[in-house]
């Protein structure tokens, strides 16, 4: 098989999200760039504290 036969099928496949679907997805996705950027926040901090030692 061929990548633009590949590349047919998958697009064959797919579909527009529902809205339900998409507000789901944004909200997870906010909330793992809102916890990925608390816990870069809190190692930054923990790193600062523990240069002064």
């Amino acid at each position: 098989m061929s990548f633009i036969d590949e590349y047919i099928r998958v697009i064959k496949l797919t579909r527009k999200p529902k809205k339900d679907e998409f507000l789901m997805i944004a909200k997870v996705t906010g909330v793992g760039l809102v916890l990925i950027g608390l816990l870069g926040t809190a190692i930054s901090l923990l790193g600062s504290l523990l240069k002064g030692f």
